[in-house]
């Protein structure tokens, strides 16, 4: 089958690039040919196909007003990207088109190109950009769910884009604009829901469930993790931190991710300070974000790949403090596919991941994630118990393909 795969990003900047990625890679082991679109950057994984990509652009520092003129104007509507998917399309010629992330860089302008060659559609939702201006749904609190209906002048009022009404008004402005040209509905043929979590909300938000399928992202699994599955007590199927720690011979706690306020770093921050056990935190860090200068805090930076599943595997477990609805929960995954156990509040798709006391706590409350974590530290960890074959690749590829031939 030849696929062409598109994200803004043809590098590794967050999990939805992640995930874009990996499953290119994946998709060429089975043999498929895979073509990929993109923006150009630097940064950029090697893509024979990179000639037809689009223009850079830059929305946190541009350097010029004709720069942030470009950049505000992709935001709506780009006819770069719809003249250069054109030029490729007629090169490459696939059976399916699959995207993910495409908002601001790329724009959904490329869609009316593919759809009048009859080309099918597949979009995977890894954010709420479809139905929220800031793409988060939070707002005044964790869990903001007055957009969904598509009320978007709440995000101008209540300045949700980076807390400037500017930034807000383009956002809010760019939704209304896609929503009145039906941009998405008239061309996509099928979302594919990371969770049933983002299926449930993309139905309330008056999405089609008929063309909502659920599939769970995939990682790649090892025997690291039943190597590094904690030692089992004989009852109650309680480990001693205590005891997995001597064995291991490491005392730390790992956040990784965006280290943000947006992340709630801050709280987690708040929550260890005083515990007797380090939480290194790994991730790029917001400029706005400063880390208190806690003896146990430690900030290492963003991690490539194999640096990062190092840290997991000699961590003694993952944690989080995010409140926002999560469309999945790869920190969650990562974390259980190396045997930590994940420690995270119970919110968006976590729980589709983690079975509390099995193989980690969801918890509700500050106090009670505290609690939990002070549990693990002095001595009390979950039995871990894992089903991996749920989010392997090869379940994963095989249900995908389904997917594109079903369209075909």
């Amino acid at each position: 089958m030849k696929i062409l795969e598109i994200n803004k990003f043809n590098h590794v900047r967050g999990g939805a690039d992640k995930h874009f990625v990996d499953l290119v890679k994946l998709l060429q082991s089975n043999g498929d040919e895979v073509a990929v679109f993109a923006m150009s950057h630097p940064k950029n994984l090697h893509s024979d196909f990179s000639e037809y990509f689009v223009s850079r652009v830059e929305y946190n520092q541009p350097t010029n007003v004709f720069q942030k003129m470009k950049a505000i104007g992709r935001i709506f509507w780009s006819p770069e990207a719809r003249r250069k998917i054109a030029k490729l399309l007629d090169e490459f010629k696939p059976d399916v088109f699959h995207i993910h992330n495409i908002y601001h860089q790329i724009s959904p302008s490329i869609l009316p190109e593919i759809k009048k060659r009859n080309i099918p559609i597949v979009m995977t939702v890894h954010d709420w950009k479809l139905i929220c201006p800031n793409y988060l749904l939070n707002c005044l609190e964790p869990y903001c769910e007055k957009c969904v209906k598509g009320n978007y002048w709440h995000c101008l009022k209540n300045k949700c884009v980076k807390k400037s009404f500017a930034k807000s008004l383009i956002c809010v402005l760019e939704l209304y604009f896609h929503r009145a040209l039906k941009i998405y509905d008239k061309n996509i043929d099928l979302y594919i829901a990371p969770s049933q979590f983002v299926k449930n909300v993309l139905a309330q938000a008056g999405f089609d469930e008929r063309k909502i399928r659920v599939l769970p992202h995939f990682t790649e699994m090892s025997l690291r993790a039943e190597r590094s599955n904690p030692v089992q007590s004989e009852t109650n199927g309680i480990a001693t931190a205590a005891s997995r720690l001597r064995n291991d011979g490491y005392n730390y706690a790992l956040y990784f991710g965006r280290v943000s306020k947006e992340k709630n770093v801050d709280e987690l921050i708040g929550v260890f300070k005083d515990l007797p056990i380090r939480l290194v935190l790994a991730g790029n860090k917001d400029n706005d974000f400063e880390i208190s200068n806690y003896p146990n805090i430690k900030y290492v930076g963003f991690k490539n790949t194999p640096e990062l599943e190092k840290l997991i595997q000699n961590s003694s477990f993952v944690v989080s403090a995010s409140r926002l609805p999560e469309t999945f929960g790869l920190v969650a995954l990562e974390a259980l596919k190396n045997g930590k156990p994940f420690f995270g509040y119970d919110t968006g798709a976590y729980r589709e991941i983690v079975e509390n006391s099995v193989n980690g706590y969801l918890v509700k409350s500050q106090r009670e994630f505290r609690d939990k974590i002070s549990e693990c530290v002095s001595g009390r960890i979950p039995k871990f118990e894992f089903e991996a074959e749920k989010f392997s690749p090869e379940q994963y590829c095989r249900e995908v393909v389904d997917i594109f031939s079903s369209l075909c």
